[in-house]
């Protein structure tokens, strides 16, 4: 059995997905992929992929007999490879170019917005500590906060708010 799921359940949870990844949405786009990769018993390609080995002994090498739990997790591997290509938008298509296993895919895409997120994260959380009162009035102040916190909820920080508003 290829698929733990019903082949239909599956069908079902594959149309589920309405966003394309882009540069700007990777947290909606995460929250629609990691239930369906979930539900379908995929998680083990994408968070720590295993691998079973090709041949079970020397004699299968020599033999060219190969493992069929190998077999099945390859067509499983592509399965989510071939799924997951088509939900990246051609703006991100490029930046998992050559990779072979959905692992490669996914360990791309996060490297990816990791590195965007962080950046992103660190221009936002100074100006939020730099808004100052100045002429505004409090609305105004607490409006620009509430831009800020959530420009840094947008891309995954939600940590530092608590810690941000101890200082004022």
């Amino acid at each position: 059995k290829i698929f733990p799921l019903h082949r239909s359940l599956w069908i079902f949870f594959l149309h589920q997905i309405t966003e394309k990844l882009d540069d700007k949405n990777f947290l909606l786009w995460q929250q629609q992929i990691k239930p369906v990769i979930a539900a379908l018993g995929l998680n083990y390609f994408v968070v720590t992929p295993q691998i079973p080995p090709q041949y079970l002994s020397d004699e299968d090498h020599d033999l060219h007999r190969i493992n069929p739990l190998f077999l099945i997790k390859q067509k499983q591997d592509q399965f989510l490879l071939v799924w997951l290509q088509p939900m990246l938008s051609s703006s991100m298509l490029p930046r998992v170019l050559g990779s072979r296993h959905s692992y490669q895919v996914c360990d791309k895409i996060y490297a990816y917005f990791h590195h965007q997120m962080r950046t992103k994260a660190r221009q936002l959380r100074p100006e939020l500590r730099q808004t100052t009162l100045d002429n505004c009035s409090v609305f105004d102040f607490l409006s620009q906060i509430k831009v800020l916190i959530d420009a840094l909820a947008s891309v995954g920080d939600v940590q530092p708010i608590a810690s941000t508003w101890m200082r004022f």
